[in-house]
């Protein structure tokens, strides 16, 4: 841990700061994406809303449980932590229409009910590969009510061959080592471990592999972790550029006092010391535009598309262990 944080920290009182949030294991700042507007949500004790913030976002007071409302169970608001909410908010930045969204590494469904929020696409296919996190996310997208939602239990590299070059949008919130669970609290076995770290960037880079394959011309991608490792963040964009000349990382405006100190190219960071939450990291990408496929995918009718569970059906339709 000492030495991560010296090399992401040559100045040593932000180095102390640093280490001091982890320690404290108290960084939570809780925020609500606003499904339905209620007149009780306008009663709950809201924060000064931040440059990057959408207007759909609310932050909210640290010492309030939202998940404790009754308007939760309702699904009147999704409950995050704002760190979440800094990530996930760089795909604001995307000026096009987005009608169809996959989020590969889904569960809990934060990223995906985010993404319908702000963009109501036609198609939301929500990707779990753990078969057994499905439950949590089928229940969040039934309880929100989200419309247009597959779920689905695949290897990314599926999505490739089913669903090559079909999308708007694809997230990947990837698998990481998870660093700021410590500012949360919680705990992160072997997260500072170098062995920890390079199996979470193998994995990475073979989720993103086949992520970049899936998106369409001139679409996007989403890349985030909850870790401050160098080699899981701004190495994993380097190396996504380098692999990929047709993809760009895209400015974020909103996010510019966040930009990366540890890369050249537009990635963004939120540390613990902040006050902002635990921490987190995220980067847009961007396919050309003008990017040769073989190609144009054709959508299928929506009971043709693979899926374990479907807007409108009833929470958990089949046993999540059963096959697809």
């Amino acid at each position: 841990m000492l030495k991560q944080a010296e090399n992401l920290f040559p100045d040593e009182i932000e180095r102390e700061k640093f280490l001091a949030a982890l320690e404290s294991g108290s960084s939570r700042e809780p925020a609500i994406i606003v499904l339905q507007e209620r007149p009780e949500i306008r009663t709950f004790p809201r924060l000064a809303p931040l440059p990057w913030q959408p207007d759909f976002v609310h932050r909210l007071h640290q010492d309030f449980r939202p998940g404790q409302h009754p308007l939760y169970e309702k699904g009147s608001y999704y409950s995050l932590d704002l760190s979440s909410v800094f990530s996930a908010s760089l795909m604001m930045a995307i000026p096009n229409l987005v009608r169809n969204v996959l989020d590969v590494c889904s569960a809990p469904g934060g990223k995906a009910i985010f993404a319908s929020r702000a963009f109501s696409p036609e198609r939301l296919m929500c990707n779990e590969t753990i078969r057994k996190r499905t439950g949590s996310l089928i229940d969040n997208l039934h309880r929100c009510q989200i419309r247009g939602a597959f779920v689905w239990s695949a290897d990314p590299s599926v999505y490739v061959k089913h669903f090559p070059h079909a999308y708007d949008l694809v997230l990947v919130d990837a698998p990481c080592s998870g660093q700021s669970l410590l500012a949360k609290g919680r705990a992160a076995d072997g997260c500072w471990s170098p062995e920890m770290i390079d199996m979470c960037v193998g994995r990475q880079r073979r989720i993103l592999g086949n992520a970049i394959r899936c998106v369409r011309p001139g679409g996007y991608l989403l890349y985030a972790t909850c870790t401050y490792a160098m080699k899981e963040n701004e190495k994993v964009v380097q190396w996504m550029l380098d692999q990929h000349p047709e993809v760009r990382a895209v400015e974020v405006e909103t996010h510019r006092d966040f930009r990366s100190a540890y890369s050249p190219h537009p990635c963004y960071r939120l540390f613990p010391q902040s006050g902002l939450g635990a921490g987190a990291f995220g980067a847009l990408f961007q396919v050309d535009p003008q990017a040769e496929i073989e190609r144009e995918f054709v959508w299928p009718p929506a009971d043709q598309i693979p899926a374990i569970w479907r807007s409108g059906d009833p929470a958990r339709k089949r046993p999540i262990g059963s096959d697809t």
